[in-house]
Parts: structure tokens; sequence; C-alpha cells
């Protein structure tokens, strides 16, 4: 019997690991229990979503992305490339999904996803995601995530700010949703799903962007669903999780990308 590779990216905008473990987040829980977990990951020196998702979705770091900011001028995407396009050069049957609330991760980073959607809250997310998961077979979906991060602005960034962590509540729920719908594939004996929780930047006070600890330090979570146990090694960055991604689908990276991940997992 055949086994079908799949991979889901959750984007948690905004999320400081120490936030999520202080948060009742019980299905995230799971995947930390039943996964691997790295609490003190790091993403790049420019901490906002422009510049941190294309960490993320480039595998490259902003000196060789070119974002600077949320304005996206001075992209380099056509050099360094997001890695659906990559993973698309080595495989061009892989089937790429995009759902997000913050629109511009499809409009600038992502903009050759086969399914792309960007919504005007995260519930639209977790409502898109389990209709598109209910009738398609997508390799590779990216979900973002923005309520957390507004939470921060509104609220403000920190462990004990009851309304930031009731945001990474409401999140887990949608977490939870959407991976229950993937259990719920007619397909899923046959499938082996990698799940990835992430985020972008962390933050203090209202606000976020400067180098520093509270705002570089994020999270990494990478569950699979065949029972599949990695161990992370001690320096874990953003910029690591297009190789999860690739390792788990079976593709080879190429040196001529240039990516700047260094991930060794046992």
């Amino acid at each position: 019997m055949s086994t079908t590779k799949h991979v889901l990216i959750f984007g948690i905008d905004g999320c400081r690991p120490d936030a999520l473990l202080a948060a009742q987040t019980p299905n995230i829980d799971t995947l930390i229990r039943e996964g691997a977990f790295h609490p003190n990951a790091q993403t790049g020196i420019i901490t906002i979503s422009g510049p941190g998702w294309s960490d993320m979705l480039t595998g490259v770091w902003a000196a060789k992305h070119g974002v600077q900011d949320n304005s996206f001028e001075g992209a380099n995407y056509d050099q360094y490339p997001h890695l659906f396009q990559r993973l698309k050069e080595k495989n061009p049957n892989l089937v790429t999904a995009s759902i997000v609330n913050w629109e511009p991760i499809n409009t600038q980073i992502l903009r050759c996803a086969d399914h792309a959607v960007g919504t005007s809250s995260d519930e639209r997310v977790c409502e898109e995601t389990v209709r598109y998961l209910q009738s398609e077979n997508p390799n590779i979906t990216f979900l973002q995530l923005d309520d957390v991060d507004a939470a921060g602005h509104k609220h403000r960034y920190a462990p004990d700010v009851p309304g930031y962590l009731s945001a990474i509540t409401e999140n887990d729920r949608i977490i939870g949703e959407i991976w229950e719908a993937i259990r719920n594939r007619p397909c899923y004996a046959e499938e082996s799903w990698l799940l990835i929780v992430s985020t972008d930047h962390g933050g203090t006070e209202y606000g976020h962007g400067q180098n520093i600890p509270e705002h570089r330090t994020i999270f990494v979570v990478a569950y699979y669903s065949d029972g599949t146990r990695i161990t992370f090694p001690q320096e874990v960055n953003i910029v690591d999780i297009p190789m999860l991604v690739a390792k788990h689908l079976g593709i080879e990276i190429e040196p001529t990308w240039g990516w700047d991940g260094n991930l060794e997992i046992v």
C-alpha cells in the first residue's frame, strides 16, 4: 500500500513561545507531546510580518530575499522564490495551497499557489481550509492566522495578559478543527501528514520590530501522523522550516537554491 505525503503549516502571527505555553492549548499540547518542539527557535532580525513570513517561506534571510518591511519593496523573489516554486521544480505534480488572513502573503510571497484564498478573519481561514480538505488533495498547505498578533497590539504581548492568551486559545481551537478535518479524510489511513506550527515574530508591550530576544524568539512544532519522532538540534531557525517540508516530501534540496537553513534532525 502506497502512502502519500502531505504537509500543513500553521502560521500563528505574533505568538510568543512563553505565551503559547501559558495559554490553554490542548490541541497544540498534543502535537508537542507526540511530536517535536523547540521553544527557543529564532526568526530574523527584522521582526515584522513581511520579512518574517518571507524568511519562513523562502528558506533564506532578508539579506537574500530583500524584504525589509511590509511594503515588500526590494523583494528579490526572482532569485530566491518561495518553497512552493522550488519544490515544484523538482516535482511539478505537487499541489499547493495557501489560505491566509493577512493577504500580502498570497499577493506578494506565495504568488503562484495552486489554491490561494485571502480571508477577513481566522475563523474564515478555518472554514475555507476545512472545506478545501474535504474535497482536494494538497501536498503542501500554508495557513496564516492573524488574530493573536492583533491581540498583542491591542492588549500587550506577554504571557500574563488574558486578552493575548485567549486569542492563542482560540487559534488552538481552530487548529483542532482543521486537524480533525484531516483525520476525517476518506484516505487518511493511506496518508502521512507533517503538521508544523510556528510564528513569524514575538513582541513586547504593544508592538514588535526590534532585534531583541522577546521579538526574535519563536517556536517550532513538528508532528508526524505516521508516528515518526524527531529530535530538534539545539539551534533551530525560521529558515529551517522549508527543509522540514522538503525532507518529509522526499525532495532533495539543491545547493543552487541558496537556502540558509542548516537543520540536522534525528
